[in-house]
């Protein structure tokens, strides 16, 4: 086919020719894109299809003549599509096949990896919008796929943003409501669809956005999109996604699949690919290649946030899969250990008393504990935490037990020293083979006063009767949730502590040996939870660390009136700095 002037002026075709003479700084994968493009023009003819300037430009026209800004800096003005969202938007409407139906779209799929902040949520709303008007399908239903329905419905509330914000769309006839968004015209809907949604069943989908595809445990929804397209000439699924940690999941062997498609050795003319990511042998500590990651660097995504980012994950190494995975595209064989060993160990206070040291300070300025029961047969953790000196340090204080009949198997099975522990005084290893309770309650009883303690936070799980045992007995108790909102925040606080060096500990090989065991799961809004993750299943234990986390909650919570933890009130308002 031949290419007509106006389309060698557009800026799709620039964008294309700017990365093939290198101008634009991109990767393998989107020069190898932009190869494709050109190679498609050139067999068009030969394999029945056609490239129609002006569809691809109606989609373009769409975003700036209907869509207005509804956050950030461009908050208010029209919403002018980057040259490689046109290009490749350009490519996905644009792009005709001449079938007995007549001419219909040529792709039907589309994968597309970019770095975080790069507008891929709002461009995903604005395509679904045109899906539903501009596409001129009847009936057409439009659905944001994620593993959850709250990570979906950030695409459907944009989408509803856009509609609430222009006068031109509500004319058109476009409505929304609290679960779908409407175009009368041609009867369209718009919906959030998560894998816990309440039903996935009646679905005949025109347009379906993967969204995070790296976060989808498995196919399910991926699939039920897909299978419900059936009865449409024309349909579209779009995955967008950043890169992961689950290098054997769904989203990875996807991948792997574009990028044969890329290097020529499997072939698919109906699926388009813009992986905007580094190359293999990139240094990923060089700023100028993460403009291949984020090709709207500029736009929605400032240098100068990158680099703090950046900053961040040096200073913090637990922050560097998450830095490589978000902003640069680069996927992550598993979570790194949370807080790594020399960090840690860069915190212990080597003095011939530690015990008097915490007992003066636990004096002078105060204490909090926290228990985090295990089942009675494994290790249960009680941890002291001053407030901070005059330095802003906080010393802990372990205490761990488990029970002695089977202190040698948990030694086999653990693989760590459970009998030198006891030994030398870092366990206690209470009579019989399940753990006295009343043991813990003695230990609790006695140093609560010992070290002026404010409160014991507890892990509502199986300790109600040992809580208010405790209490009757004076000693000032609360109940602290387990929810990721809710420990998110002292969780990041704690990491931000122990690497500044004000957590003070004695060295207890305990603490140490559970920390070794703790990654975190993050969810959509960047609150975190430590666990002990697939790998460490069974052999490790971090019941000490969750207590220290839960002790520094109650630190750091506002005092109530009656003196108790936020952390525990389900209608408490709390802010996690995400």
């Amino acid at each position: 086919m031949e290419i007509t002037t106006a389309q060698l002026n557009s800026v799709p075709f620039k964008y294309a020719a700017a990365v093939r003479t290198g101008e634009i700084i991109a990767g393998k994968r989107i020069k190898q894109a932009v190869e494709r493009f050109y190679t498609w023009i050139e067999t068009a003819d030969d394999d029945g299809y056609y490239l129609d300037h002006q569809k691809g430009l109606q989609v373009i026209n769409f975003f700036h003549v209907f869509l207005i800004h509804t956050k950030g800096k461009m908050a208010g003005k029209p919403f002018i599509l980057s040259p490689f969202q046109q290009f490749t938007l350009y490519n996905l409407f644009g792009w005709l096949e001449n079938t007995s139906q007549g001419q219909i779209r040529r792709i039907n799929n589309v994968y597309e990896k970019i770095g975080k902040k790069n507008g891929k949520t709002a461009v995903m709303a604005g395509v679904g919008l045109y899906c539903m008007s501009f596409d001129l399908e009847y009936g057409a239903e439009i659905y944001v796929g994620a593993t959850k329905e709250d990570q979906a419905k950030l695409c459907f509330n944009q989408a509803a943003d856009f509609i609430n914000r222009s006068s031109a769309l509500k004319t058109m006839g476009f409505s929304t409501y609290q679960r779908e968004l409407k175009f009368k015209k041609y009867g369209s809907s718009f919906k959030p669809l998560g894998g816990d949604s309440k039903t996935q069943d009646g679905i005949n989908a025109h347009l379906a956005i993967i969204d995070e595809y790296h976060s989808h445990r498995d196919d399910s929804v991926k699939e039920n999109l897909e299978s419900s397209m059936a009865a449409r000439i024309q349909p579209i699924v779009y995955t967008i996604t950043t890169a992961g940690v689950n290098i054997a999941g769904v989203c990875k062997k996807f991948e792997e699949s574009c990028e044969n498609i890329l290097d020529g050795t499997a072939k698919d003319d109906h699926f388009f690919i813009m992986m905007h990511d580094l190359d293999a042998d990139d240094d990923w500590q060089l700023i100028e290649n993460w403009t291949k990651a984020n090709p709207n660097m500029g736009v929605s995504v400032e240098k100068s946030f990158l680099i703090k980012e950046y900053n961040k994950a040096k200073n913090q190494p637990s922050k560097i899969p998450n830095f490589k995975t978000k902003h640069l595209n680069m996927w992550v064989d598993a979570p790194e250990i949370w807080i790594p060993s020399e960090i840690w160990k860069r915190n212990n206070v080597e003095v011939e008393d530690y015990e008097a040291l915490f007992r003066k300070k636990a004096m002078k300025f105060g204490c909090y504990a926290a228990t985090d029961l295990s089942t009675r047969i494994d290790l249960t953790a009680l941890v002291y935490l001053t407030n901070p000196d005059e330095d802003g340090n906080r010393f802990v204080k372990l205490f761990a037990f488990c029970p002695s009949d089977n202190i040698d198997q948990r030694s086999k099975e653990d693989a760590v020293p459970y009998r030198y522990w006891a030994d030398a005084g870092y366990l206690t290893a209470t009579p019989g083979n399940v753990i006295d309770y009343e043991e813990i309650k003695k230990t609790t009883l006695h140093h609560h006063f010992k070290y002026h303690t404010v409160r014991n936070e507890f892990d509502q799980w199986n300790a109600e009767q040992l809580r208010n045992d405790l209490a009757q007995l004076g000693v000032e108790t609360s109940f602290f949730s387990q929810s990721i909102g809710v420990i998110s925040e002292p969780t990041k606080e704690l990491e931000k502590l122990v690497y500044e060096g004000k957590i003070k500990h004695d060295g207890n090989p305990i603490l140490e040996w559970a920390l070794s065991g703790c990654v975190i799961y993050k969810d959509a809004n960047e609150n975190i939870k430590v666990h002990k993750g697939r790998s460490h299943a069974g052999v490790k234990r971090v019941d000490p660390i969750i207590a220290l986390i839960m002790a520094l909650g109650g630190a750091i919570s506002v005092e109530e009136t009656n003196n108790k933890s936020k952390y525990n009130d389900p209608e408490a308002e709390i802010s996690f700095g995400v």
